[in-house]
């Protein structure tokens, strides 16, 4: 404390000429620091989009894969994904929410809370092929499911947890206590207060959780490969073998034929618009929802 007092005294004795160059030279380093973490992004879309848009066709979206990838479209991939992060999304956002509504309103302080943090942050950094593995160990032998659309999706919840889980429980933990205690002196009982004040406080942040957890189990690879098999149509039951965007994007890349890997680039792109789509449309419901909660 007493050399940041200090540091603070010697700084404001500066001239304020001087004063003014640090904060431009801060805000230059800054920005430059800004415009290097985004430029691998923008470099990765602009090879995306300009190696994957020419391939785009209708047949892209009507037919399934034939021929080993020499002909067809990606049909079956398109759907399978979003059969995958549908069901994944069914099973992983309740579990994730109300785990974390229970360990912040309603469990004590204490080695609850601590385990559910500590399991949760342990989770969120183990590697995906770790998951595949558990998956194809779990759900595929031990419970028979077997290579299917339901050993994939069980497989993808699990990874969706941890950052739903996280980001639900932060965001509960950002609303003000007074605002709860408001409702309760009103005469609401606990559980009404939770649904109808804090949840709704926070629900744009647990929207971007449930978001980041989508992007992320949408674009995994390793757990479809251990789990989902492979199926050239669209599956008729939960129990059949599904395609998916990753696994077809590594198989197309992977293919010895130049006309397979350019579509490798085009389902990429396909597999970013649909997330792009995702994001943008929550964003809107979120805000939407935002605005009428606020109006209430």
């Amino acid at each position: 404390m007493i050399h940041q007092s200090r540091w603070r005294k010697g700084l404001g004795r500066l001239p304020r000429n001087r004063r003014e160059w640090f904060d431009k030279a801060a805000f230059v380093l800054l920005s430059g620091i800004a415009v290097l973490v985004t430029i691998p992004f923008f470099v990765i879309m602009l090879d995306v989009i300009v190696k994957g848009v020419p391939g785009l066709s209708p047949t892209l979206f009507l037919e399934s894969i034939s021929n080993l990838g020499l002909e067809g479209g990606i049909r079956n991939a398109i759907v399978g994904t979003l059969e995958l992060v549908g069901i994944a999304s069914a099973v992983a956002i309740p579990l994730s929410i109300g785990a974390a509504v229970y360990t912040i309103e309603y469990a004590k302080q204490g080695r609850i809370q601590q385990m559910v943090a500590f399991t949760a942050d342990v989770l969120a950094g183990v590697p995906s092929i770790v998951f595949g593995a558990f998956g194809y160990t779990f759900f595929v032998w031990v419970l028979g499911i077997g290579y299917s659309l339901l050993s994939g999706a069980l497989t993808l919840a699990l990874m969706m947890i941890p950052t739903v889980l996280r980001t639900t429980q932060e965001s509960l933990r950002a609303v003000p206590v007074s605002l709860r205690e408001a409702s309760l002196a009103l005469g609401a009982t606990r559980w009404s207060t939770t649904w109808r004040v804090t949840l709704r406080a926070c629900f744009p942040a647990i929207i971007t959780g449930v978001l980041l957890a989508i992007a992320r189990v949408a674009g995994e690879t390793a757990p479809l490969i251990f789990t989902t098999g492979y199926n050239a149509e669209s599956p008729w039951s939960i129990f059949d073998a599904v395609a998916s965007l990753p696994f077809t994007i590594w198989t197309f890349a992977t293919h010895p034929s130049p006309i397979v890997n350019q579509k490798a680039y085009t389902t990429a792109f396909v597999l970013i618009t649909i997330v792009l789509v995702v994001d943008i449309a929550a964003n809107w419901m979120s805000s939407k929802i935002g605005i009428l909660v606020r109006k209430k």
